[in-house]
């Protein structure tokens, strides 16, 4: 039997998962819920779980907090969140799926039916590449401005330039957004199969490249004219991503 715990601050969120479990023909047992970081730590610690359905933001911390403090690791996970911006830090977590609400069951038929296949099959977690290609499918990204959180489509995203502790976001439409967190978060959570740091300064979407430039110091246009410097050691990636061999 597998033995499955929930973890969401609101009643709701584990109502739906618990309601999306009920449709699996397995031997499985959901055999606690939690609300928190802390009482989410309680109960698998306690329990040792095969299988944790877990939310991002809660009242206490995130789920990245829980996983780092479990004493433990021996579950799979599966995020279950509004927020599609943690996706790629996922990834470092070896999550074994990303849902994000509301829960599509076709979605969450796949992702349950994974991590089956997973603890029956004894495999440690999906590759990174089937990481980033499930991971297509979120075409927003939140920037947490100062009185709100803007969310703005991924491939609208020109570039991102470094503004001291910051980060500006430039868009194909000319807008800047100026927002507080640094390059290196948004390196982490932009999808990474089609943005790079080619610079300390720049992170760039390969897709609204309009031009390679050689020299002994490369740089490449953008799709507005804009032109940005590329780092040698970064040179090799670059030319990768947009297929170009030279």
């Amino acid at each position: 039997m597998y033995k499955v715990v929930i973890i969401d601050d609101e009643a709701s969120g584990r109502n739906v998962i618990r309601h999306n479990l009920k449709r699996f023909d397995k031997d499985l047992s959901i055999i606690a819920e939690a609300d928190s970081v802390k009482s989410g730590i309680e109960v698998i610690e306690a329990l040792k779980p095969d299988i944790v359905f877990l939310d991002v933001q809660m009242q206490d911390g995130t789920g990245f907090d829980l996983l780092q403090n479990v004493k433990e690791r021996n579950f799979k996970v599966v995020f279950v969140t509004s927020y599609d911006n943690f996706a790629i830090k996922a990834i470092k977590y070896n999550a074994a799926d990303y849902l994000l609400k509301p829960i599509e069951p076709d979605m969450f038929q796949e992702a349950a039916e994974r991590v089956f296949d997973m603890l029956e099959n004894r495999l440690a977690a999906v590759s990174v590449e089937q990481f980033n290609n499930n991971f297509n499918r979120f075409e927003k990204i939140g920037l947490a401005m100062p009185d709100c959180v803007k969310f703005v489509p991924v491939e609208s995203i020109d570039y991102c330039s470094a503004d001291g502790n910051g980060t500006v976001f430039c868009l194909v439409d000319g807008t800047e957004m100026h927002v507080c967190k640094n390059m290196k978060y948004y390196e982490d959570i932009l999808p990474q199969n089609i943005f790079i740091r080619v610079h300390r300064s720049f992170i760039v979407n390969v897709r609204n490249v309009d031009s390679y430039v050689k020299g002994d110091v490369p740089s490449i246009v953008m799709s507005n004219g804009f032109q940005i410097e590329v780092s040698r050691r970064k040179k090799d990636e670059l030319l990768s991503m947009l297929d170009v061999k030279l």
